[in-house]
């Protein structure tokens, strides 16, 4: 197993070389003297084949010499070897065309003595090892933080008090909350960071690194969890990002519950084992068959490493050197899927845990113990004139505006006999006060510790007695009335209060009542949602309350992950995980020939070399994983990432922190394209995301397997290059466009079609210009008076619709106006005009080609790209008069027939094959003229009488939809009502059996 250790490490060693390779220049072998070097005096060509040679030869003697001595060739100084961060100038290199980053720096945020730590824990096969969630990608990878002991510095508020604290706060305030030494604000106008380009990234200035420390990360990445769902939940609707719930809980590390939905009630094995460097160490390993008919198999794992974060992977069987996994060997079998997920671990430490269910129950609680589900939260009472901590605890009496506040937040029970949750309260003798405010929230239970709801001591200035339930909580709601002076953490001494929410009143005990919101937390504490709008004005509504226990649970779990908790957590994990290794491990087993050499021989036999994995043929459910450059537009750098490509997700995670920074479904990639700068990938409304391929061995094979894999996963394509040229302005393009960048129609014969532009393409880019950040006037004055005019396209579907990120062609978040619609509220909406058309022309034209797709009708925001406003016209009057049918109907329904029904001498759109088909010509020449007339007619009465049913069927069953989803509410709500009953009907009875 040491020898395996001693490759891995040298791998390693050669993959940072090889950045290290690509970041400076080499000189050519030969003359020390006489060779330029690259990027000199030679051309480009001579250079970039020269550095290739280069290259290769000092990889070439590095792996047959071992020594970094070998990378130097006919060097002179130490600048051919030093990374950039040693002081040594950076000089210019060949850069790579294809998205791979071979000269480059790897990331202008991180520094090489970085990345030597990143690899230690790199994955030697990325493609093979398919993760189930976000932290298991981080822990794979070697990113989050690895707690290594308590400070002995103070935490939480005391810290801002602490005199060894340099950090003087961010500087912001308001009427509401003070700055504060050690402490980050949220007022309200804190920005989004927003890693892709679109009409948010492009018309904001761009901000410094340093000062993103306050920013809010997207909804959509803060969301972030399961990338692989095996207990068949609900993950999200198909609209934008802009149109999901902001108001939404934060998860946990959900993936705990990976042992309990695959591993318990299957078979399993159980490896344990103590490691000195690593400490103890659990591993959970299960057979699974994906695919009985193409007997397709695979083994998860769950690897949990003492502080390391726990990681869930699956391996396919086919990667295996055997892969008839059911005759093989436990041990054996261990050893080669442990060397494939995790080589640092030595096998021969492990061993397998005893049969016992009590083995089981144990890992479920190691496994699950970062889930929380109940919380206590503390409420101070905050006067007029008032602001520090001891004033706050004297008020002895509550007052009616924060009366009506509690009464708004929760519901306020009476002590004695609650049965619920707690929170450290007494329940029997009322030595904690008589009532108290609770809450539940979406399976959380929340019980607020409520200042002047807690018992008040007159002669004691601190009140202890209040202090110690409030001081203790992570999470402190300061309620303002008019007139109170601004709040700051500084006058609170406590250790645990790491956030504060201060709440203000306005025009209390009205029906004009107002709340403003602030909120304070301490620097270790990461950032979290939802943000505070802009404004932070909230009417007394259930849109607040929703908002605020949200922000509440949120913020008590953001706590849960700063350094403090963290380390409290990962000591308690290890010492749990000891526990296990130490009693309940197994007898170890006889290893044959490897025991009887070590006995007899004094050594071991040494084992074979292990052949690299197979590649698998199946698309893995899991995350695969590439290391990436990508530029952020919020702040005009680039950001060393980890990319994780699952089948319904795909996620970056920033090095070294492992924090989710962007996250989208694979539903909403409507394509890529590869170009000098990297790899663009287009999403939701054609919004661009900009990365680059690490490479290890300076090929396009890392990019390669990524583009495959989103081929595999998405329903996107390769954007293609079109270039148009017109004689003169005033010629017609022949294509209508959407605002989107969808093309609603083509005119046969013209520019558009003789380049290949077909109805329900999609124009990404015009002219290198994103279509997502220009408006529909822009792109409409673009091409009135360009002659030459380039676009980046991406080919309809095979049914000829558009592919799209939102299914809702109307979203609002096309024009910047991020308006949030439920996936429910969406589906309940009638189905447009566009939409009805493609579905439509989809049973009309059963075709797989994409280009024999016809014309349909003119959408209202469809635009004609002539020389004039005048030309326009006449156009859309020549149209009205080819269709007199259409404008002249008098029913709505026979316009919408006629729209989706063109008559077929308008199906300019049809392709050549088609148009020249000898089964046409023959009907053609078979039929007479007349025969022909009346066989169209009877055709066009048919398709009208069919699509009347079937618009009558549409509207049946979306009645009957509706019909059925309030009988479900009505039942949702008889259920509640009876449950209420029932419990009444319970606390009546034990009422009684007390008396």
């Amino acid at each position: 197993m040491s020898s395996t250790t001693s490759s891995v490490r040298s791998a390693n060693r050669t993959r940072s070389l090889c950045h290290h390779l690509h970041h400076q220049p080499l000189l050519v072998s030969g003359s020390s003297t006489g060779s330029p070097p690259i990027g000199g005096s030679m051309d480009e060509g001579s250079s970039a084949s020269t550095s290739s040679s280069a290259t290769a030869r000092a990889l070439d003697m590095f792996n047959r010499r071992g020594s970094v001595l070998a990378v130097v060739i006919a060097g002179n100084t130490a600048a051919d070897v030093l990374p950039p961060s040693a002081g040594v100038p950076n000089t210019s290199a060949v850069s790579s065309s294809s998205g791979v980053i071979s000269a480059d720096q790897p990331s202008s945020t991180n520094s090489d003595n970085d990345t030597e730590t990143f690899n230690e824990w790199r994955p030697p096969f990325p493609r093979l090892s398919a993760y189930q969630d976000c932290l298991s990608l981080a822990a794979a990878w070697g990113l989050g933080m690895h707690p290594n002991g308590l400070d002995d510095k103070p935490t939480g508020a005391s810290q801002a008090q602490s005199p060894s604290e340099d950090d003087s706060g961010d500087g912001k305030f308001n009427e509401l909350l003070a700055s504060c030494p050690a402490f980050r604000n949220e007022l309200g106008w804190e920005p989004t960071r927003r890693f892709a380009l679109s009409r948010h990234t492009f018309d904001m200035a761009h901000t410094d690194a340093h000062e993103c420390e306050t920013w809010m990360r997207e909804h959509s990445a803060s969301e972030a969890g399961i990338l692989e769902d095996v207990s068949n939940v609900y993950l999200g609707g198909r609209l934008c990002a802009a149109r999901q719930p902001k108001t939404v809980i934060e998860p946990q590390d959900i993936g705990s519950y990976y042992y309990r939905h695959c591993f318990i009630s299957k078979n399993h094995i159980e490896y344990l084992g103590m490691d000195d460097i690593l400490g103890p160490i659990s591993i959970s390993m299960v057979r699974e068959i994906v695919d009985r008919k193409e007997s397709y198999s695979i083994y998860r794992m769950i690897v949990r490493i003492s502080d390391q974060k726990t990681i869930r992977v699956a391996v396919p069987e086919e990667a295996l050197s055997t892969p008839e996994g059911s005759d093989r060997a436990t041990r054996p079998l261990m050893r080669e899927l442990l060397e494939i997920v995790c080589p640092k671990i030595s096998f021969g430490i492990l061993r397998p845990s005893i049969q016992s269910p009590r083995v089981e129950e144990l890992i479920m609680k190691i496994d699950e113990q970062p889930i929380y589900t109940r919380y206590k939260v503390g409420i101070m009472l905050c006067k007029n004139e008032q602001s520090t901590e001891e004033q706050m605890y004297n008020n002895e009496f509550s007052t009616p505006s924060f009366d009506e506040f509690l009464d708004f937040l929760g519901q306020r029970v009476t002590l004695k006999g609650f049965e619920a949750y707690k929170g450290g309260l007494d329940t029997r003798g009322d030595t904690t006060g008589t009532h108290s405010i609770y809450s539940e929230y979406q399976a959380h239970e929340i019980m607020f510790h409520v200042s002047t709801l807690l018992p008040f001591t007159p002669s004691n200035r601190q009140q202890l007695s209040r202090k110690r339930h409030i001081g203790n909580d992570m999470v402190t709601i300061v309620f303002q009335e008019p007139g109170a002076l601004p709040f700051s953490p500084i006058t609170v001494r406590s250790h645990f209060q790491h956030v504060f929410i201060i709440v203000r009143v306005h025009n209390e005990c009205s029906e004009n009542v107002t709340y403003s919101v602030a909120v304070s937390r301490s620097k270790d504490v990461p950032a979290f949602g939802p943000p505070v709008p802009k404004g932070a004005c909230f009417s007394k509504c259930a849109e607040f309350h929703d908002w605020l226990l949200t922000k509440i649970i949120n913020a008590e779990n953001a706590v849960h992950r700063s350094k403090k908790f963290a380390t409290m957590a990962a000591r308690t994990r290890r010492e749990a995980l000891r526990d296990l290794v130490e009693n309940y491990v197994g007898p170890h087993q006889n290893e044959g020939a490897s025991k009887i050499a070590s006995r007899f021989l004094g050594g071991s036999v040494k084992r074979k070399e292990r052949h690299n994995p197979k590649p698998t043929n199946h698309v893995m459910r899991g995350a695969l994983s590439w290391l990436v450059d990508v530029h952020d537009y919020s702040t005009n750098q680039r950001i060393s990432c980890v990319l994780g490509v699952a089948q319904d997700w795909i996620v970056l995670l920033e090095r070294p922190s492992g924090t989710v920074l962007f996250s989208t479904p694979t539903h909403s990639i409507i394509g890529w394209a590869t170009s000098d700068t990297g790899l663009k990938l287009y999403y939701d409304h054609g919004d661009q995301l900009l990365l680059r391929c690490y490479s290890e061995t300076c090929t396009d094979s890392e990019l390669n397997e990524l583009i495959r894999r989103l081929e595999n996963v998405t329903k996107g394509d390769e954007a293609k290059e079109v270039v148009l040229r017109r004689l003169k302005t005033t010629d017609n393009w022949g294509f209508h466009v959407q605002d989107e960048g969808v093309v609603t129609d083509v005119e046969m014969y013209q520019l558009a079609w003789k380049a290949g532009i077909r109805q329900g393409s999609r124009i990404v880019e015009m002219d290198s210009m994103p279509i997502s950040t220009l408006s529909f006037d822009k792109i409409c004055d673009q091409l009135a008076v360009s002659e030459c005019v380039r676009l980046l396209m991406i080919s309809p579907s095979s049914d000829g619709s558009p592919r799209r990120g939102c299914e809702d062609p109307n979203c609002p978040a096309v024009k910047g106006i991020e308006q949030m619609l439920t996936p429910d509220a969406f589906a309940k909406q009638p189905i447009t005009r566009y939409h009805e058309m493609f579905r439509q022309k989809k049973l009309e034209y059963p075709t797989n080609s994409a280009s024999s797709s016809p014309a349909s009708s003119f959408d209202e925001r469809t635009f004609s790209f002539t020389a004039t406003k005048k030309t326009i016209e006449q156009r859309a009057n020549n149209i009205s008069n080819n269709r007199p049918n259409t404008l002249s109907s008098a029913s709505v329904h026979d316009n919408m027939c006629t729209l989706l029904n063109p008559p077929k001498y308008l199906n300019r759109a049809q392709s050549d094959e088609q148009l020249r088909s000898p089964l046409m010509d023959e009907l053609n020449r078979k039929a007479p003229l007349s025969a022909r007339e009346s066989t169209n007619e009877r055709e066009s009465s048919e398709l009208v009488r069919i699509q009347t049913h079937l618009e009558r069927t549409v509207q049946e069953k979306r009645a009957l939809e509706m019909l059925a989803q309030q009988l479900k509410k009505q039942l949702i709500q008889e259920r509640q009502s009876h449950d209420n009953t029932k419990r009444e009907m319970e606390r009546l009875k034990k009422m009684y059996e007390k008396k």
